[in-house]
């Protein structure tokens, strides 16, 4: 299936530094599409920034919060937090799975959070959204679409994989131009757990929450 539409901010982010948060999720039943879960998240997040409550630098953080709360719903942050983690998951007690999972998954909101919002205006009317396959195998998903940015004369290839949990599609891992969001946050904590040890990864985290919750972007 191939559509194409125009999408007013959103669909920049997809191809660009904040792919995590674009991460696409929707109120949606059992009976639709991964497909379908993608196209009627992009609408309801293209109307959070058309909608005159949300307009403004002084709505910065409300709308963030508001796309926050349309995005993470249906990702299923356990299995993101699993897969980034790889091997070093087994060893982990469930209240270390649970710590981790929330330290991530707020590190990846708060990290991405600002530069979304600011791209997401930057663009706005100006990305054409073009959705070109999707793959259903069982209980796994991938819908291939590609995203064209006129400003660039360029398009980017972006896959989301998805999984059935309890008859519903959910997202566990973003491809960008080949290049998968778990597979690169999992190449750097291996990194850091092989040079010192899990306990610093998560102090790492920790501290980098803290150095973004004291720091506000300019706008």
């Amino acid at each position: 299936t191939r559509r194409t539409m125009t999408l007013r901010p959103f669909a920049a982010i997809l191809g660009g530094p904040v792919l995590v948060t674009a991460i696409l999720s929707a109120s949606a039943s059992a009976a639709d599409s991964p497909l379908h879960t993608i196209r009627t998240t992009i609408d309801r997040i293209v109307t959070v920034f058309e909608s005159p409550e949300y307009r403004g630098p002084d709505r910065r953080t409300a709308r963030i919060g508001r796309v926050g709360a349309i995005v993470r719903p249906l990702i299923d942050e356990r299995e993101v937090a699993r897969r980034t983690l790889g091997v070093h998951w087994r060893d982990r007690t469930e209240a270390q799975r649970t710590e981790f999972t929330d330290i991530f998954m707020r590190l990846v909101q708060q990290s991405y959070g600002e530069t979304f919002d600011r791209q997401a205006r930057k663009y706005l009317d100006t990305v054409q959204f073009l959705y070109d396959k999707e793959t259903i195998d069982g209980d796994f998903a991938e819908v291939a679409t590609r995203i064209f940015l006129p400003p660039q004369n360029k398009y980017f290839a972006i896959n989301y994989r998805f999984h059935k949990v309890g008859g519903q599609w959910r997202v566990y891992d973003v491809v960008v131009e080949n290049v998968s969001m778990v597979r690169n946050f999992r190449t750097q904590f291996y990194r850091i757990i092989g040079k010192s040890s899990y306990d610093d990864l998560v102090r790492q985290l920790r501290a980098k929450l803290e150095r973004l919750a004291t720091t506000r972007p300019a706008s």
